[in-house]
């Protein structure tokens, strides 16, 4: 008997909306502690944000704009810490310890050699990167000092990324908000005394402000290796099994992962190449998308502990060969991200006005500009949630890496950054247009999401061997 589109559709949404205790509790027990943890770390750049802010338009411009080099390089972490996790999820999900480790191994093999790069490009020539980002003056002269002095985090923020993305994957994601927790507080402590000189201390200015991320990058990273460890958690391995790979698995490891690395190292580009477009118009269009980040920052930490749980959650069901159970949980985190991006956007809304009153030592026109940029995205964020959770949450929790990197990358290169780039350098329209432009790749990786979504193409079993899949398929 063939049912009525009124019952499909009914069905459809309980499956989406009327969840069980079971996974409710579940996706709390994971989610919470990621929000968490990304709160701390957008408070941390709100924080680092609203000192710095104190200096005047000038330093703060010049600290936001050398934070989008520093936020390239996270980003290309990010590739491989995301990368491996699509492993680690499913390798808990098969109850595989041993190649968790193998595969936190070869992330952090990778990640040195990113860390590695990074600080010697930025040491050797740092001229240079400053100058993409601002025209020489007084602003490109204090983001080198700036640079210099946050450097020496890097050290610690790349092996930290990896060996939380295991504790999350082995669903312990309270540990790395614990640590993260520590390193916000030293460095608010930090910037307090040493920015402003206080406690006999002298004033360093943004110096004191590099400083103390990357003091607090040390922390957090010496406190995480201490939770993995102390506990024997699977994220606690020795070297040799973090360096027990075979040709095998380095082969998967590499097709699975380096599309990933390219999908969030060009990615990071593009939004690197907005910042150089916004460093083109003035100090005033930096300073308000500085603004704007921060608090764009602090509202998505929702969406994002969202989609690092779907990777979680989808993942460790693909690994135990749930399939239909892997598809059921993604439409529910997908459906509950699209619910939360439509009511931020309605609190942002409202909200918007009194958290730029904190950001006393900007100006005007920075303001108002922050303001009506806030308002328009607030439009938009059930759309940008969806594209998130889909892509980095739910396609690459399915192994299907490929499919992403051309979603992801193609939208931004091919419609997102000569949108943008002509709306500056031809059009020359105000910032507040220039933002919306932006907005172009979101729409085009909506609507082609949706259906690969909904074919399940993206499910794939990275846990079983080449010879496994081959008898399946026979």
């Amino acid at each position: 008997m063939q049912t009525s589109a009124f019952t499909r559709l009914r069905a459809f949404l309980a499956s989406c909306f009327v969840w069980d205790k079971a996974f409710s509790r579940r996706v709390l027990a994971i989610t919470l502690p990621i929000v968490l943890q990304n709160l701390i770390g957008s408070s941390l750049q709100i924080v680092d944000g609203l000192m710095v802010s104190g200096l005047g338009d000038t330093n703060y411009a010049a600290v936001v704009q050398t934070n989008r080099y520093t936020f390239l390089y996270q980003l290309f972490c990010f590739g491989v810490a995301s990368g491996g996790a699509i492993f680690m999820s499913q390798y808990w999900g098969a109850g595989d310890v041993r190649r968790m480790r193998q595969s936190m191994g070869v992330s952090l093999m990778w990640t040195g050699v990113i860390m590695a790069v990074f600080i010697a490009v930025a040491a050797i020539f740092p001229d240079e990167i400053t100058s993409l980002f601002l025209p020489q003056g007084e602003s490109a002269s204090i983001a080198k000092v700036y640079l210099r002095w946050i450097l020496p985090s890097y050290l610690f923020h790349g092996v930290t990324m990896v060996y939380a993305t295991c504790l999350k994957s082995g669903e312990k994601p309270h540990l790395p908000l614990i640590s993260g927790s520590v390193g916000l507080a030293l460095n608010t402590f930090l910037n307090y005394t040493l920015i402003y000189g206080h406690f006999g201390l002298p004033r360093m200015g943004v110096r004191g402000a590099g400083l103390a991320t990357s003091i607090s990058a040390g922390v957090t990273l010496a406190l995480t290796l201490a939770l993995a460890y102390g506990k024997h958690l699977p994220a606690g391995a020795k070297l040799k099994e973090l360096l027990r790979w075979d040709l095998s698995f380095l082969k998967r490891f590499a097709k699975t992962t380096t599309p990933v690395v390219f999908n969030e190292g060009l990615w990071a580009l593009g939004v690197t190449m907005y910042g150089v477009f916004y460093g083109h118009m003035s100090d005033t269009a930096v300073a308000s998308m500085g603004v704007v980040s921060n608090i764009d920052n602090l509202l998505w930490i929702f969406i994002y502990g969202m989609m690092h749980a779907s990777a979680i959650i989808v993942g460790k069901e693909i690994g135990a060969c749930r399939t239909d159970e892997a598809y059921l949980y993604a439409k529910r985190m997908i459906t509950l991200a699209v619910t939360t991006g439509v009511a931020l956007g309605i609190i942002l809304a409202f909200i918007r006005f009194p958290m730029l009153t904190l950001y006393t030592g900007l100006s005007a026109p920075v303001i108002a500009s922050a303001a009506t940029v806030l308002l328009i995205e607030s439009f938009t964020m059930w759309f940008r949630a969806f594209n998130a959770v889909n892509v980095v949450g739910v396609l690459r929790a399915g192994g299907d890496t490929v499919f992403s990197f051309k979603l992801d990358v193609g939208a931004m290169w091919l419609i997102g950054v000569p949108v943008c780039a002509a709306a500056v350098f031809l059009l020359k329209l105000p910032i507040e247009l220039v933002y919306v432009c932006t907005m172009a790749e979101e729409i085009v990786k909506f609507f082609v999401g949706v259906p690969h979504f909904k074919s399940r193409k993206w499910i794939n079993n990275l846990t079983q061997t080449e010879g496994e899949l081959a008898f399946e398929n026979h």
